[in-house]
């Protein structure tokens, strides 16, 4: 009876260990999924508010005829490590300002046929400039995709790891606590074990009464 008891508590204790590691297992993978959607997201936000925040700068410099000043934000726009290139246009789509090397726009949007390797993961964003709500010109910054995703990721997975840094220490915590109660369960459990038999045969002396 004891061996029976025995083991069945220890089955239940594999199931319901099983059962927690699939939980965790599936929400780890969802909590994934999830990051990869939100990663992209994060992605297209950061790159219309850079390059409105460009667009914004290059419509006061080119209102004002700022030529230095507007080469100047195109030479910073190209130093930044996510953005390919930059080119600021004329109201006619006539090239103004533009980094060097840049891709051009058939390239870029792969008109006609022409295709490049210059081109691959780089993402044009175009933003319209004006005056006095008057159309003077217009922006366009490439941006480098996958190391705009790869610096969302790096922040992602750094929160992720704190996160399993803190499951691990709640594991450990546990089983701490079940080392140090462990004894005095232990200790219940027996007594209750033994009170079972006493307890069958006292229902059947009452049974036969």
């Amino acid at each position: 009876m004891v061996n029976k008891l025995f083991w069945i508590k220890r089955t239940l204790q594999v199931v319901t260990m099983f059962a927690l590691f699939a939980v965790i297992a599936y929400q780890f993978i969802a909590l994934q999924n999830e990051s990869n959607e939100v990663r992209f997201q994060q992605t297209e936000k950061f790159s219309y508010s850079l390059t409105n925040l460009a667009a914004a700068e290059a419509s006061r410099y080119l209102s004002q005829k700022n030529q230095e000043s507007l080469q100047l934000l195109i030479d910073d726009l190209s130093e930044d490590p996510i953005v390919r290139d930059a080119i600021i246009y004329d109201k006619l789509g006539q090239i103004l300002y533009q980094s060097k090397a840049s891709i051009p726009l058939p390239v870029l949007l792969k008109i006609g046929g022409k295709q490049s390797d210059q081109a691959e993961g780089v993402i044009p964003y175009i933003a319209e400039l004006y005056a006095d709500g008057t159309k003077i010109g217009y922006i366009r910054i490439a941006l480098e995709q996958e190391r705009i995703l790869s610096l969302i990721q790096h922040y992602q997975q750094r929160g992720l790891s704190i996160m399993l840094l803190l499951i691990l220490l709640s594991f450990i915590a546990g089983t701490l606590l079940t080392a140090i109660f462990y004894k005095k369960v232990t200790s219940i459990y027996r007594q209750l074990i033994a009170e079972i038999p006493k307890l069958i045969e006292r229902t059947k002396k009452e049974a036969t009464k």
